[in-house]
């Protein structure tokens, strides 16, 4: 993904993230929305995809909702000589 940003960014996605871990490692509450950005999407491989966005509070197992599928965020890069966005790894969750 390279060039300008403005024109990648055509999806608009839903990031949420699940509540704290109870003693198990179990998910203690429900998820609960981080809030919603513009993205760009790509196939990255069989179900999975690699969304680039502006600087947004994301984080690795966060959820990213789009286009009628949930994905699980794999793992978030920025790269200094882009600092106007971020780049997701995320996977479909079946």
């Amino acid at each position: 993904m390279s060039g300008g940003l403005a024109g990648l960014l055509r999806e608009r996605v839903t990031v949420a993230r699940e509540g704290p871990r109870d003693a198990l490692g179990g998910v203690a509450g429900a998820a609960a929305a981080v809030g919603s950005a513009w993205a760009g999407c790509v196939p990255d491989g069989p179900g999975r995809w690699r969304i680039a966005m502006r600087p947004f509070d994301v984080r690795a197992d966060d959820r990213i909702a789009r286009a009628g599928m949930q994905l699980r965020v794999l793992r978030v890069l920025t790269d200094p000589r882009m600092p106007d966005r971020i780049t997701i790894y995320a996977e479909e969750v079946p």
